[in-house]
């Protein structure tokens, strides 16, 4: 009876986690094609130098705002999917992370930004709650990347080719981290300007966190899916 009552309380945490993880993915895909779809349509903010929250912006401002709230709810599904399966102080910490950085995407697209061409002194009081907002995803993105990643390494929960792929988004993140600071993105100046790649870097940044959260959601998929039907069969 106590068994049984067990399986069921596991199944039930099982499918709740699956519908999670497909929200995730779901939502984080959209925020990549509309982050795509943007170039298109607001070509007038140059991706070499300009960040995407300046999308904001444009006469589609609201498209960057409701983006930035499917990441964000990527973020918050994503532990909701993963939480059950993290059991190691490092995995916590990274959905801890995680958690910021959701929160951070939410203000970001609440809050619109100012145009990269001003100083810091001269930021609106909007303007000030987006780069805030932005303080919470762009340090924090690799740091969870990093930890949920070797959590699930650790515990080898993941396919080796699944593995590989969550360790190269990672590389990816720090390395567009890196060329973003490299290249003066976190000096708010008012001097930057078209010859300038800073934008790219920011772009690279944004998308390979996405795919990082992609690959943990899609694979959190195929995993409770495969116990779910094991499961069954034990049944």
């Amino acid at each position: 009876m106590v068994k049984h009552h067990s399986t069921n309380n596991s199944k039930g945490v099982s499918s709740f986690s699956r519908r999670a993880a497909r929200v995730s993915f779901i939502v984080t895909l959209a925020f990549v094609v509309i982050l795509f779809a943007l170039h298109a349509l607001e070509p007038e903010f140059a991706p070499s130098w300009r960040m995407i929250s300046e999308y904001e912006l444009g006469d589609y401002g609201w498209v960057m705002q409701l983006a930035f709230f499917c990441l964000g709810l990527g973020c918050l599904s994503l532990i909701a999917a993963i939480e059950p399966s993290i059991r190691s102080i490092g995995g916590y910490v990274g959905l801890f992370f995680m958690l910021v950085a959701a929160v951070g995407l939410f203000i970001a697209g609440l809050f619109q930004t100012d145009p990269i061409t001003i100083s810091r002194e001269h930021w609106s009081t909007h303007g000030a709650w987006h780069a805030w907002g932005s303080v919470m995803v762009i340090p924090v993105a690799p740091i969870t990347s990093s930890l949920i990643s070797l959590s699930f390494s650790r515990r080898r929960q993941f396919s080796l080719q699944a593995r590989r792929l969550l360790w190269a988004a990672t590389a990816v993140i720090w390395l567009s981290l890196i060329a973003f600071i490299a290249g003066g993105g976190t000096k708010f100046e008012g001097t930057r300007g078209p010859g300038d790649w800073t934008g790219w870097a920011n772009r690279v940044f944004i998308v390979g966190f996405s795919i990082w959260m992609m690959i943990v959601a899609w694979n959190r998929i195929k995993t409770v899916k495969v116990k779910s039907t094991t499961s069954h069969h034990r049944a």
